[in-house]
């Protein structure tokens, strides 16, 4: 697996980098880092307390929101560009306890149709079991659209020398 550097903390809070999925300048986000492993990439991430539903559950909203943040960077990493969530459907499989420990995100590109890239991704515990899944798609933008309204830096940022 090779890592993903995340350029965007190199502009930090001069242009209020504050994602919740991936600033690690959000002290309440997400936090997440990447890996690419092949067609996939992957984040792992170890769930709060502060962010269940029911009590022991991890709250299906956080569930969601791992799924489209993976989405977005399987945009920026694979579509070497930005874009944006056009559609999310999620199927919860069963409960995702947080006494089962770090969740693994998993998710690749299955295919680009005019506008739109679909992409699925899933929820793993330590052992394998999935526990979500979710089929996106994403609006995506022209790379020269990404780099001048997003801050898209382009592919290359995102690997070490």
């Amino acid at each position: 697996m090779k890592k993903i550097i995340n350029p965007f903390i190199k502009i930090g809070t001069k242009h209020n980098y504050n994602c919740f999925g991936c600033s690690p300048f959000n002290e309440i986000g997400l936090q997440l880092d990447f890996w690419e492993d092949g067609d996939y990439l992957i984040a792992k991430w170890q769930p709060r307390k502060s962010l269940e539903g029911w009590n022991g559950i991890l709250h299906g909203g956080i569930q969601a929101t791992l799924l489209d943040e993976l989405g977005g960077w399987i945009i920026m990493i694979k579509m070497k560009t930005a874009g944006v969530t056009a559609e999310m459907n999620v199927e919860y499989l069963k409960p995702l306890t947080l006494s089962k420990g770090e969740i693994t995100i998993k998710g690749r590109l299955i295919s680009v149709e005019k506008r739109l890239a679909k992409i699925e991704c899933s929820l793993y515990d330590k052992d394998g079991v999935e526990y979500a899944k979710g089929k996106l798609s994403y609006f995506h933008f022209p790379e020269n659209v990404a780099r001048n309204r997003y801050h898209y830096p382009g592919v290359e940022a995102f690997y070490e020398e």
